[in-house]
């Protein structure tokens, strides 16, 4: 088997055995074995409109500032109505021109920008190997980066032959792997990174889709205003709502946001409402429990239906979990 063949059978096996964050760095390095780099990225970039923000993005030896400097160094970008993007990165231009191919760039070359040259310098990028999906997904994009700092060291035709046969399997093992782990997907917090005013410049999937449960009509580039505002003051830089927690910690001219969803409280259920909701997650239907409580069948439809909404849960097991990890679910 040669070696090529041989990675790709790595990345799939790393995405059925690794959780999310262990798979993306694993086949970085995976990759890098066979390609050398020094700094990558993968992850996807969101669109709201006709806006473009990175979401889900994993980042190797990248300071997470990088993120944030773009956008101010840069300006937004666009996605066109042809599905092109208006950007000054050169890099990224060029690849949304061959989406499913990946783009060889150096930088110095490509541009006269001076913004462009001075955030390559400040970040250490002389040459960067970029792909960009052509797979269509309602809302994002899937990217792959990797980038050099010497001005020497290009890559290669055989560089960009490997990385058009190795990156979409990087990202179909990518995809195969966050189904496989959403159920285990419970991170303890999510980032934000905006500047002072609100103006998101970098989020994670999870914390869009929580500030999205929080205020339903929400979309990037700003953050909503009642969270803007509750952030700005300099005595608590924290929020705290009916699905999530925020906390704010100022970097500069950066907020770097982390977001929570708050752990379902149980002493907001009635009495009546926990005896029913404690029976359903023992596997009783509802005229079962209604014997046992001498209720009627509507009434404990009534009951699960206030204990659902309150403890944002959908199922049976969901209640089950939330019941067990708060100790309010008796032992038989």
């Amino acid at each position: 088997m040669n070696t090529h063949a041989k990675l790709i059978l790595e990345l799939y096996d790393m995405a059925q055995h690794a959780g999310q964050h262990e798979c993306k760095e694993e086949m970085i390095m995976g990759v890098k074995r066979l390609l050398p780099f020094e700094s990558a990225l993968i992850g996807d970039l969101g669109i709201f409109g006709n806006r473009v923000i990175p979401t889900g993005v994993h980042l190797h030896n990248v300071p997470a500032e990088r993120l944030a400097e773009r956008q101010h160094m840069l300006g937004e970008e666009i996605i066109t109505r042809d599905g092109q993007v208006t950007t000054r990165d050169p890099a990224l231009r060029a690849t949304f021109g061959n989406r499913g191919k990946s783009v060889a760039t150096d930088i110095a070359h490509s541009t006269r920008d001076s913004a462009v040259l001075a955030y390559c310098r400040k970040f250490e990028t002389a040459h960067s190997l970029t792909f960009v999906s052509d797979r269509n997904v309602p809302g994002r994009v899937s990217v792959i980066s990797f980038w050099r700092a010497s001005r020497r060291a290009f890559f290669s035709g055989d560089d960009v032959a490997l990385a058009n046969l190795a990156l979409p399997h990087m990202i179909q093992a990518r995809q195969i792997n966050e189904r496989l782990t959403a159920h285990a997907a419970q991170a303890p917090a999510t980032s934000v990174i905006s500047d002072l005013s609100g103006k998101v410049y970098f989020a994670h999937n999870d914390a869009i889709a929580l500030l999205q449960e929080e205020w339903p009509q929400w979309t990037p580039p700003m953050l909503p205003e009642e969270l803007t505002g509750a952030l700005r003051s300099e005595r608590t830089r924290s929020y705290t709502g009916r699905r999530l927690e925020v906390r704010c910690k100022v970097e500069g001219s950066v907020l770097n946001l982390m977001v929570t969803r708050r752990a379902p409280d149980v002493t907001t259920l009635t009495p009546a409402e926990l005896r029913s909701a404690t029976l359903a997650a023992q596997g009783l239907q509802y005229k079962e429990i209604a014997r046992q409580l001498g209720l009627s069948p509507s009434t404990v439809r009534n009951q699960l239906n206030s204990a659902y909404r309150k403890l944002n849960v959908a199922n049976k097991t969901s209640l089950s979990h939330v019941l067990m990890a708060r100790g309010s679910f008796p032992h038989r």
